[in-house]
């Protein structure tokens, strides 16, 4: 897939392959390692500093190590650190507060909150969250010098503790982009399969068909749930791949649509299989599916519309009773042309 990440182990010969390897057909087991790993070198380092309230490092970790996939580690921990800083950050200008006016301090925590609440939307949800969570944290205290040491030292420790799991997400790094590509080149397989199955002249099982439309719609409804991670490790490209998804999806409506005109009747049926062309036509569908599926280097040309114009005036002649159904197959054939190549644009402009 043009632009994707490409994962090749027998490229890389060694030690490290055969675990990059592994570690990619056992995701889950990878992810267990690692907060384990980062953990006990969390519980190391706090052995070796002796800093004061240090199981704020370990339970950060855990937190924000709780994906599995990469990049969101790293955008939450990135969020995590911007929203502990600024909840801190205002929990601080309490100090400046005069001490006979104690009611100043309730009133900004309250001021703040209110703030961070209205500002917490979108994509930075997350921060003015931690921000509002730190800023009570810091604040709320009975004034003594011991009690805002001990909330610095909790700000420190989630500090660190992220750090900690942003520098161990690169350790056996589970990219969702990875996943997605897998997903989309089988999804692409599989269309091409579907498409020459329902081209056949044998009709093929619908029990068969049947199971492999609802592989074809499982795996997209997991590249939805995909998206939003793919996102994050694609910030230039998040919205061509939100696009790909989409173009996606019309392409299996279209070969659900394409199925049902096809086989609508028999009289149909054997007026589309007279057309000599298009089986030719229907072959250079199926490797366009191919090509995309496989990632050509080459320039991929989508066969044109203008042969579909011809085989419908053909159906045409002589004929006192026309059946819609061929005809609804050539139109949707035609649909089917141009999401092929709106995919082909979106996947060059990955690769440029």
């Amino acid at each position: 897939m043009a632009n994707f990440e490409n994962i090749n182990p027998s490229s890389r010969p060694g030690m490290y392959s055969r675990l990059k390897t592994l570690f990619l057909s056992h995701q889950q087991f990878a992810h267990a390692l690692r907060i384990t790993l980062a953990l006990a070198f969390t519980l190391i380092f706090y052995q070796i500093t002796a800093l004061p309230h240090s199981m704020w490092g370990p339970i950060t970790v855990a937190v924000v190590m709780m994906q599995p996939h990469a990049g969101a580690i790293i955008h939450k921990g990135f969020q995590r650190i911007g929203g502990t800083l600024l909840g801190a950050l205002l929990g601080l200008v309490t100090l400046l507060f005069p001490q006979h006016l104690p009611a100043l301090v309730p009133l900004w925590i309250l001021l703040g909150c209110f703030f961070l609440s209205f500002q917490a939307k979108g994509k930075y949800t997350y921060v003015f969250f931690l921000a509002g969570i730190t800023l009570l944290i810091v604040a709320y205290q009975d004034n003594s010098q011991q009690e805002l040491s001990v909330a610095l030292w909790r700000v420190c420790n989630i500090l660190i503790g992220t750090l900690i799991a942003i520098s161990f997400s690169s350790l056996f790094p589970i990219r969702a982009l990875t996943s997605w590509q897998r997903l989309f080149t089988e999804n692409l397989h599989d269309l091409r399969l579907l498409y020459q199955a329902h081209a056949s002249a044998h009709t093929p099982h619908p029990d068969a068909l049947l199971h492999l439309r609802q592989q074809v719609m499982d795996r997209h409804l997991q590249m939805i749930n995909l998206l939003a991670n793919v996102q994050k490790e694609q910030h230039a490209n998040a919205e061509l791949y939100r696009g790909i998804l989409a173009t996606q999806r019309s392409l299996i409506s279209l070969m659900e649509q394409l199925i049902e005109t096809h086989w609508s009747s028999d009289a149909g049926r054997r007026q589309l299989l007279e057309q000599a062309e298009l089986a030719d036509y229907q072959q250079q569908i199926a490797q366009v599916f191919d090509l995309l599926a496989d990632n050509a280097r080459h320039k991929i040309v989508v066969p044109e519309i203008a042969p579909l114009r011809m085989m419908a005036g053909q159906l045409a002649k002589g004929q006192e009773q026309l059946t819609l159904g061929p005809f609804g197959y050539l139109w949707l054939t035609r649909q089917l042309i141009q999401r092929l190549q709106e995919l082909t644009e979106q996947l060059k402009k990955l690769k440029s």
